[in-house]
């Protein structure tokens, strides 16, 4: 594959969306596709060199992105009101917090594209990954590096209901087509109220 595919469903377990997923990449029956994680907890394909996995979740949606580029991650939250400036305020750079104070829908992008980048690091949000600069603003195409990470291309973009953010760690993916495919019909939009900090995925 040239680009990073992404699979998105509802109420299916990220493994089984992955083995899924996989499968229709490497043209195998997904009851074929076995599953490890790195020490790190970051999931591979067994017996499978240069395909790159990583999955996310919330409790309604499942997401798995694949990739032959590099190593990657991905994220999805459900679009919903939150107190943007406050989290920012909270949880972001004092940069972005400006930015987010003036710029509040670029909250989602900012934090789905720190948690794909923390996978695709493998080391999730640990380490202050929430304070990593981003991107001002978040770009929607694999066409901008991170701040301090010259190899690390990244991208977030409405999706139907959802914000998917996706990270690939190596200057092939700058520009690399990106394609989501949902292999079951995803739910209405139903009102979330929920102003705590969004769940990481990892």
């Amino acid at each position: 594959m040239s680009g990073i595919g992404i699979w998105l469903a509802p109420a299916v377990a990220a493994v089984d969306l992955a083995r899924h997923a996989v499968g229709e990449v490497l043209g195998v029956d997904p009851a074929r596709v076995a599953l490890g994680r790195e020490p790190s907890g970051r999931p591979f394909v067994v017996g499978t060199t240069g395909l790159h996995l990583s999955v996310g979740h919330t409790p309604d949606l499942a997401v798995v992105a694949v990739t032959a580029l590099g190593p990657l991650g991905v994220d999805v939250e459900p679009i919903r009101p939150l107190p943007a400036p406050e989290l920012a305020a909270r949880w972001f750079s004092g940069p972005e917090a400006d930015w987010v104070a003036a710029h509040p829908d670029d909250f989602l992008p900012l934090w789905t594209l720190k948690e794909a980048v923390g996978k695709a690091l493998g080391t999730g949000l640990r380490g202050g990954g929430l304070r990593r600069r981003m991107p001002l603003p978040p770009p929607s195409t694999l066409t901008t590096t991170v701040p301090d990470l010259a190899t690390m291309a990244v991208a977030a973009w409405r999706h139907g209901n959802v914000l998917l953010g996706v990270a690939c760690h190596t200057a092939a993916a700058l520009g690399a087509p990106l394609s989501v495919a949902e292999p079951f019909p995803l739910p209405r939009e139903r009102e979330r109220r929920n102003a705590a900090r969004p769940r990481s995925s990892r």
